[in-house]
């Protein structure tokens, strides 16, 4: 009877350790979870996923990746409206009244914040439509705000009074782990292979903190095992610079041939009418090739 009990005890345990052996390797693997088939484009303005790598975007979406437009901040600083003659005229209705169009002066005024933000947004929704992408809109706040025709700029007492909706500043964000750890949500969900990220110390103050808000969410999301692959910046500012390019600091190591994919690139930077999308020049040799730098591999 002893014997007997002594082999159940064994092939108890021998169960339990194999069990024990299948969870630590289930653990482990989810650990070495591969990235979605997946492109984030971390954008600081709207329009700024199609000026960083709308053709880039538009590639890896036809090829089967899934596209994730993302509109960091929520656009309260004004706005390129013009109110001249009526407004800006879409470019496939030469002389027509644009939707925007606020008076018949033949002047031109800034919008308000509030309704800025509003027109970017369905803006930014339509352009994501183009790709047909997902959008997401983060809401962080702008340094500074149109408050009706007047620009207020962050740190003086009318901002505060205001109160402008949305959350901490991008520049604010990277110093809080309740903002990180926002962005690195969103990394969880979408879980992309390929993110794309304005220049880190770029040649605006809300694109490089974007930049580095989204740098600092990367390594953290990679430290809580959220599978990451690859983080790209734009290579852009300083960078772009004769010492810096002769260095070698300044030069891309990812080049991508977007050509066949301009049509979809312009189309949606044509959504921007408020920016003035349909006026930029388009067919550009510069634009059949998107270059960026690698900042994070996390694939190897």
């Amino acid at each position: 009877m002893k014997k007997m009990g002594t082999d159940k005890l064994l092939k108890y345990l021998s169960c339990f350790v194999a069990m024990l052996i299948m969870t630590t390797n289930l653990i482990f693997a989810q650990g070495k979870e591969k990235p979605q088939r997946c492109i984030l484009v971390f954008g600081s303005h709207a329009d700024d996923v199609e000026s960083m790598a709308g053709g880039t975007f538009a590639k890896y979406i036809a090829e089967g990746y899934k596209g994730v437009y993302v509109c960091v901040m929520n656009n309260l600083a004004g706005c390129a409206i013009q109110g001249v003659g009526g407004g800006t005229s879409p470019r496939d209705n030469p002389g027509s009244v644009s939707v925007f169009s606020v008076s018949d002066s033949p002047l031109s005024y800034p919008v308000d914040a509030l309704e800025t933000s509003q027109i970017r947004k369905e803006e930014g929704l339509q352009a994501a439509k183009v790709f047909g992408a997902e959008p997401v809109f983060l809401d962080f706040c702008e340094p500074e705000i149109w408050l009706g025709r007047k620009l207020i700029i962050y740190g003086t007492d009318e901002f505060f009074k205001y109160c402008p909706p949305g959350r901490k500043q991008v520049s604010l964000a990277t110093r809080y782990s309740e903002d990180i750890n926002f962005v690195v949500d969103l990394l969880r969900k979408y879980q992309p292979e390929i993110t794309i990220i304005h220049t880190l110390g770029g040649e605006k103050l809300d694109h490089g903190e974007s930049g580095y808000l989204m740098y600092l969410a990367f390594k953290e999301a990679m430290r809580k095992g959220v599978p990451v692959g690859k983080l790209w910046m734009r290579s852009h500012g300083w960078l772009s610079d004769k010492d810096a390019q002769k260095s070698g600091r300044g030069k891309p190591d990812i080049h991508i041939n977007v050509k066949s994919y301009l049509k979809t690139k312009y189309e949606a930077f044509d959504k921007h009418v408020s920016q003035k999308g349909e006026s930029r020049r388009q067919n550009r040799p510069e634009d059949a090739t998107e270059e960026f730098i690698t900042v994070i591999d996390n694939m190897n």
